[in-house]
């Protein structure tokens, strides 16, 4: 047990419950949160469910934390009308106001030199097929265009934490030289969010955020691509090759970018080959990540979401079934590192695990499902398939 963390600050804390809450009983219980089972025993406390328990959440969570305590309220296992709060001690990553800006500094120049080797490599390919392509301008555009989507996703996730009182860290940049340039990027918190609606607003505004700038970027790019009737060989760099080549057999498909060329190029769509420009090709990245960001497992922005629509027990079950997706989509790889992050720490959820979302956000819902749809990358197979049965 571990009342002696409490010592004699333990009846302010008490104070402060009974005040904020209709308290029914009290006992010390070990609490599960994750996929792992505490054997940590809390102060809990056995309250009823009012009209007024987020706006009371809210406040006590405020109190509590100047105590060096934190609240985190769940439902009551056997009784809808009651929850169970825990008190918990902050620890020292939650105390620690310090920001890291070394790691994070340094990732990001590696991770700008790492886009700019990809950029020359992507500009070797293009100047075989276009001579005048300026070498300067077309990584400078590249660059522009992947820190810019990558960043810009980070900077939501960043200002959703700070309006909710999130403690957060700087993003850190995923160098990857022998791709794109960048795996993408992340940001940690210190403290959880508060409640449903604040988990559920850092989670989409990522993606909101790097969806915007994505689509300005793809839109811009394909108005600088260019058509070709003949596509001369430019080199074994299969990778670079046929993420280049629209046209390639071999391409993932993401629905919105193919609407945005038919568009664009709806003379060429089919006759000729469509050479993407390094910033259609950044744009395309950027609605890749869109779509894999919001897929609804484990700790990714899609994942934050359903955690705040649904309970843990069915975030779990959503969480393997978006494995299998992404298996069936080609990503085995990826799904696998995401459920043995999923393993290891599961999915905390809100410290206010009972107050349901906003109406409104329940409404955005919808949207989001719409825009993963859209931003998906898809086999080419498995496109045409979709394709052919709609069409």
């Amino acid at each position: 047990m571990i009342n002696n963390t409490f010592g004699q600050i333990f009846p302010q804390i008490d104070e402060l419950v009974n005040q904020s809450f209709t308290v029914t009983s009290f006992s010390y219980r070990s609490p599960r949160t994750g996929n792992t089972s505490q054997t940590i025993v809390l102060p809990t406390y056995e309250i009823l469910r009012r009209s007024d328990l987020s706006g009371n959440m809210q406040l006590i969570t405020s109190k509590l934390k100047s105590l060096g305590f934190v609240p985190f309220l769940r439902a009551h296992p056997t009784q809808e009308s009651r929850g169970l709060l825990f008190i918990l001690p902050m620890n020292e990553r939650m105390l620690d106001t310090k920001q890291n800006l070394k790691t994070p500094a340094v990732l990001f120049v590696f991770t700008v030199l790492s886009v700019i080797l990809s950029g020359f490599n992507i500009w070797d390919k293009l100047r075989k097929i276009e001579p005048g392509l300026d070498l300067i301008v077309t990584i400078a555009l590249y660059l522009i265009g992947i820190m810019g989507i990558v960043g810009i996703h980070e900077l939501g996730h960043l200002v959703a934490s700070r309006l909710y009182g999130i403690s957060a860290s700087w993003p850190y940049f995923i160098p990857n030289p022998f791709s794109f340039g960048t795996f993408g990027a992340f940001i940690t918190q210190k403290t959880p969010s508060k409640s449903k609606n604040a988990l559920f607003d850092v989670g989409l505004s990522g993606p909101i955020f790097g969806f915007v700038v994505a689509l300005i970027f793809t839109v811009w790019g394909l108005f600088l691509s260019f058509t070709v009737s003949n596509l001369p060989a430019i080199g074994e760099d299969i990778f670079f090759t046929n993420f280049l080549q629209f046209n390639s057999p071999t391409r993932y498909r993401i629905p919105l970018f193919e609407l945005l060329a038919f568009l664009i190029f709806p003379n060429s769509f089919y006759e000729s080959e469509i050479i993407l420009h390094p910033l259609a090709l950044a744009g395309y990245i950027g609605l890749l990540l869109t779509g894999l960001n919001l897929v609804p497992m484990g700790q990714t922005d899609g994942g934050h979401i359903a955690r705040s629509l649904t309970s843990e027990k069915n975030h779990r079950v959503v969480t393997y079934i978006s494995a299998g997706v992404l298996t069936i989509l080609g990503f085995f790889f990826f799904a696998i590192l995401l459920l043995l992050m999923y393993s290891q720490t599961g999915h905390p959820g809100p410290l206010d695990d009972i107050s349901s979302v906003s109406t409104s956000r329940k409404l955005i819902t919808f949207l989001g499902l719409v825009l993963t749809v859209l931003c998906l990358p898809f086999p080419v197979d498995i496109y045409n398939w979709i394709i052919y049965l709609f069409a």
